[in-house]
């Protein structure tokens, strides 16, 4: 099996010059979020020069290789402006959420169990997996690393076509045929959404153990089975990522049809108990739909 580590895209000084200038602005985000809207990003001039272009391509390249890909050497902005600039390197029709806000910050708390929050290990899982139409491209910049890096708050991303060869090599048929044949329900208990159909359509996979779990609960057929299935899926995903850190600053990139994600158990430093701490802190946005590389 090729290197499993993710690609890494470093953005020349001029790129990097460029967000200095257009995201550090105080109200760079609610420019950038409204123009996004409008779908007229592309009039920035930083998009019509040859130097995005040649960056947009590399970002392609590393990209269509593994589906992932870590952009390193961009502006941290405070407001996530800078995430949904790079986004737009391979990401389109970019999802909005309450108020039309596209950006969401993440701040990882010991208080809570809420998913995206907690420091808790986190599952191998697809993104909005309820969804009708499930987001094709999660993006993500580090604001503040884990405290406890290297340790703590380790990423991962398994690739559909890794897992699905790794299963078939060590003969793993009830996972294998879990994600490929059986129709399975996936429900959200906090907004009552759910999908139904095969984990893997295609090319596309929609995944969650716990949004699985939750469906099995509501209709109250949660058998061994699911559980011995889930494992199943975590293993082969295991064994076909490498552990990576992101760095202050750092993108993440990864195809949301293509792969699944995973992140480790985080730390805090408690500044002051119980409120105030240091953690991991990280910009996230969703892209409905894949660039198309010109």
């Amino acid at each position: 099996m090729n290197d499993l580590n993710p690609p890494v895209v470093v953005a020349p000084s001029e790129i990097a010059a460029a967000f200095d200038s257009i995201c550090l602005a105080p109200d760079a985000l609610e420019a950038l979020e409204q123009s996004a809207r409008a779908s007229d990003l592309a009039d920035l001039p930083l998009l019509k020069s040859g130097e995005w272009a040649r960056f947009s391509a590399e970002v392609h390249g590393a990209f269509a290789a593994r589906d992932h890909l870590i952009i390193k050497g961009l502006p941290v902005s405070a407001h996530g402006a800078t995430l949904l600039l790079t986004a737009r390197t391979i990401g389109a029709a970019f999802r909005t959420y309450r108020g039309g806000q596209i950006i969401k910050q993440f701040t990882m708390s010991p208080w809570t169990t809420e998913l995206s929050h907690t420091t808790r290990e986190g599952e191998f899982h697809t993104d909005l997996n309820t969804e009708s139409v499930s987001p094709a491209i999660t993006a993500m910049q580090c604001l503040e690393p884990d405290p406890g890096a290297p340790r703590y708050g380790v990423n991962r991303v398994a690739r559909l076509t890794d897992m699905l060869t790794f299963l078939a090599e060590c003969a793993d048929a009830k996972t294998l045929h879990f994600l490929t044949q059986e129709r399975v329900t996936m429900l959200n208990d906090r907004s009552l959404s759910s999908w139904s159909g095969r984990a893997v359509e295609g090319d596309v996979l929609r995944y969650h153990p716990e949004t699985l779990r939750a469906a099995a609960r509501r209709s109250g057929e949660f058998v061994p089975a699911l559980a011995e299935r889930i494992a199943g899926v975590a293993r082969a995903a295991m064994a076909v990522s490498a552990p990576f850190g992101l760095e202050r600053g750092d993108v993440l990139l990864l195809s949301n049809h293509r792969t699944l994600h995973y992140r480790g158990e985080c730390s805090v430093v408690f500044k002051r108990y119980p409120t105030e701490f240091s953690s991991r802190s990280v910009f996230i946005l969703h892209a409905g739909r894949e660039r198309a590389n010109s």
